[in-house]
């Protein structure tokens, strides 16, 4: 009977050691599938945030040419065209600069207006240039000027970018002033990148991680004085620290 009853016990945990190995295994396998999934899923995020980024640059390259126009009230289109407005604008600000840049104009329009039946302020005027220089000439004479007016009144005149790439540009502000008070020869690249002459080469970085890790290892850009915030975005400190304190 004793016999009997051992064999019965072995029996069980053996078929229970098996269950066990089987729950195991199937749980490995699971385990495995999951991995391979979030694997599969990030491969995919990385390639969806190329695709927008491509996009992105592609659309930003098509805008390089155009030149943005804020604070035009909409009446004034009743008596002359897009075009001769903004070269009446160039004429007035910047005669000098009229005569010399010959500027060519290839399209001119507000921007869309839908789904906003209420508006404070007018749509901007979007300028598309023959050429890039002239842009680049005329923003700049702009910002030599600081202040724009037409008419007597304020306008703005901006680079045409996406949303993302001006944004990008305005968060790279306090750390340009710096490398620039530090000859540095610093640019904003038209994809929101920045650009800075280091030890005669030229180098280029995407976003302010990347200039961190540049920097950690040039003791010069260490070095720098304090005046802009930590490349780290912290809310709750306003206070300033060393530009690449880790």
């Amino acid at each position: 009977m004793s016999r009997n009853i051992g064999y019965t016990y072995r029996n069980a945990l053996e078929s229970l050691s098996d269950r066990i190995e089987k729950v195991e295994e199937r749980n490995s396998e699971l385990e495995d599938k999951v991995f391979e999934l979030n694997q599969s899923n990030k491969e995919k995020e990385k390639r969806i945030r190329k695709y927008e980024q491509s996009l992105q640059e592609i659309w930003d390259y098509a805008k390089q040419p155009n030149l943005r126009i804020i604070s035009i009230p909409e009446e004034e289109e009743k008596s002359e065209s897009l075009e001769n407005m903004f070269q009446g604008i160039i004429e007035e600000i910047f005669p000098s600069l009229a005569g010399d840049l010959g500027i060519q104009i290839q399209e001119s329009q507000r921007t869309s207006g839908k789904f906003i039946t209420k508006r404070s302020s007018p749509r901007h005027i979007v300028i598309r240039l023959s050429k890039v220089k002239t842009k680049e000439r005329i923003l700049r004479a702009v910002r030599q000027k600081h202040q724009v007016t037409c008419k007597r009144k304020p306008i703005r005149l901006t680079a045409d970018f996406s949303a993302e790439t001006l944004q990008a540009r305005r968060d790279w502000g306090p750390i340009f002033s710096l490398l620039k008070q530090n000859n540095h020869q610093p640019r904003i690249l038209y994809t929101g990148k920045l650009s800075i002459k280091y030890e005669g080469k030229i180098q280029s970085f995407s976003g302010k991680q990347m200039l961190r890790e540049f920097a950690t290892t040039k003791p010069p850009l260490q070095e720098l004085p304090k005046g802009a915030l930590s490349l780290e975005t912290n809310p709750g400190n306003t206070s300033e620290q060393n530009l690449f304190k880790a």
